[in-house]
């Protein structure tokens, strides 16, 4: 099998005369390509499969820089690819789920021949350069020109459509990695919703730990007053003393209860802005429902957690803590207390935030007070009817509709007002 390259005699004997030189280069040419082949210092960039039966280019731009060269002295690499179909050899397709394992990686070329396997140089002798053998030259040279055109275009046209599947495969990882950014995005944001709600609920827990403690303090220093012990000058504030120390000017964060006689329901109203909680109040206490307002979403959590109530009506946007959280805080420890969000930020987005967060419904601002009447209807009415079914009242017609408003006329200035900011 050590034949020398030069010497082809089946090559002179299977062509015309006049196309032997072309015939002559083309069996060159595919032995160049078999001895380069066999340079193992080259296998990172080009080599045989493991089959034996293929070889691929793995680096292109190191093949045409450095190998092409030095055995075909020239550096092109769409020439290498015409030269190659000339002798019919086919690049293989791989499809996209064989690049899924394919081991060459997505850039490589890998071109196949019948007769061009490792270690089988006599094989060689068959592969022929496609082409007229018995034609003038003239009539020869011109199909070969159109050939090598219409070889030229077939190339362009695969080398385009490489690009594109090598660019497909690109976006189709990127598009997986993002996937898997999104999943570990959403993890960790639960995670962060986990430790919030757990550093929400040890900041209520110092916050009653705190009022306790005040409390508690105060108590041990009237008794020692009392008893006629003198103190020394404390640093510390009388509970007694707080509210007068709080800033006049905005919303005091205290809790105020309005009792009513024989009140039907007990509503929780948390809401930071005066106005609003003045109109409120009047159209609950007139709907007979005893009203508890706070001013704040950690004195609601504190509240709830000590008070059962009928329903909870919980403004968004307020100051310590927003509703929103307040709530999840809230669905916690207590899961059936109807809370209503009380917002003027009504897009999808935001409803599906409050629903998440476990509120019941959402009263839109500006309401009216049928408005506020339809909420309480909505989720008292019933509550009160099953109550009142399973004790067995089956006599007395419930309602919360309580004593008829007043004409416009009679009422309190504040109340002219129809709709709620």
């Amino acid at each position: 099998m050590s034949h020398p390259i030069k010497s082809e005699p089946s090559l002179s004997a299977s062509v015309s005369s006049t196309a032997s030189s072309n015939q002559s280069g083309s069996n060159d040419f595919v032995k160049k390509l078999f001895l380069m082949l066999q340079e193992d210092s080259y296998k990172d960039v080009v080599r045989w499969t493991a089959n034996g039966d293929s070889f691929v280019v793995l680096n292109t731009n190191e093949f045409t820089k450095e190998i092409l060269p030095r055995h075909f002295k020239h550096s092109n690499f769409a020439s290498f690819v015409r030269q190659l179909n000339k002798y019919d050899f086919h690049k293989v397709k791989v499809s996209n789920e064989e690049k899924m394992v394919y081991p060459y990686g997505e850039d490589a070329w890998e071109f196949k021949h019948p007769d061009f396997k490792i270690n089988d140089r006599g094989s060689l002798e068959n592969i022929k350069r496609k082409g007229p053998s018995s034609k003038k030259i003239s009539s020869a040279n011109t199909i070969t020109n159109g050939g090598d055109f219409t070889s030229s275009s077939s190339v362009a046209c695969n080398h385009n459509l490489s690009q594109i599947t090598t660019a497909q495969s690109h976006l189709k990882d990127q598009v997986e990695q993002l996937r898997a950014e999104n999943k570990q995005l959403h993890q960790d944001v639960n995670v962060l919703q986990t430790k919030y709600k757990t550093l929400i609920e040890n900041i209520v827990a110092i916050n009653t730990f705190d009022e306790r403690y005040h409390r508690s303090m105060g108590i041990l220093i009237n008794c020692l007053l009392q008893a006629g012990i003198k103190l020394p000058p404390l640093d510390f504030p009388n509970p007694a003393l707080m509210s007068l120390q709080q800033p006049t000017t905005g919303l005091v964060a205290q809790t105020t209860t309005t009792n009513i006689p024989n009140p039907k329901f007990h509503v929780l109203l948390v809401e930071d802005d005066n106005v609003c909680i003045q109109l409120c109040r009047k159209f609950l206490v007139k709907y007979g429902c005893q009203v508890t307002v706070v001013t704040d979403g950690l004195n609601a959590i504190s509240t709830v957690e000590h008070t059962k109530y009928d329903l909870v009506l919980m403004d968004i946007v307020m100051p310590n803590l927003d509703g929103a959280t307040a709530t999840s805080v809230i669905r916690s420890f207590d899961t059936k207390t109807p809370i209503i969000a009380m917002t003027g930020n009504i897009e999808d987005n935001d409803l599906v935030t409050y629903l998440q967060n476990g509120m019941s419904d959402i009263l839109a601002k500006p309401f009216t007070k049928d408005d506020l009447y339809s909420i309480l209807s909505k989720h008292l009415l019933t509550d009160e009817s099953k109550t009142a079914a399973a004790v067995g009242v089956t006599s007395r017609n419930i309602s919360i509709s309580g004593p008829t408003l007043p004409a416009e006329s009679d009422e309190d200035p504040l109340l002219k007002k129809q709709r709620l900011q």
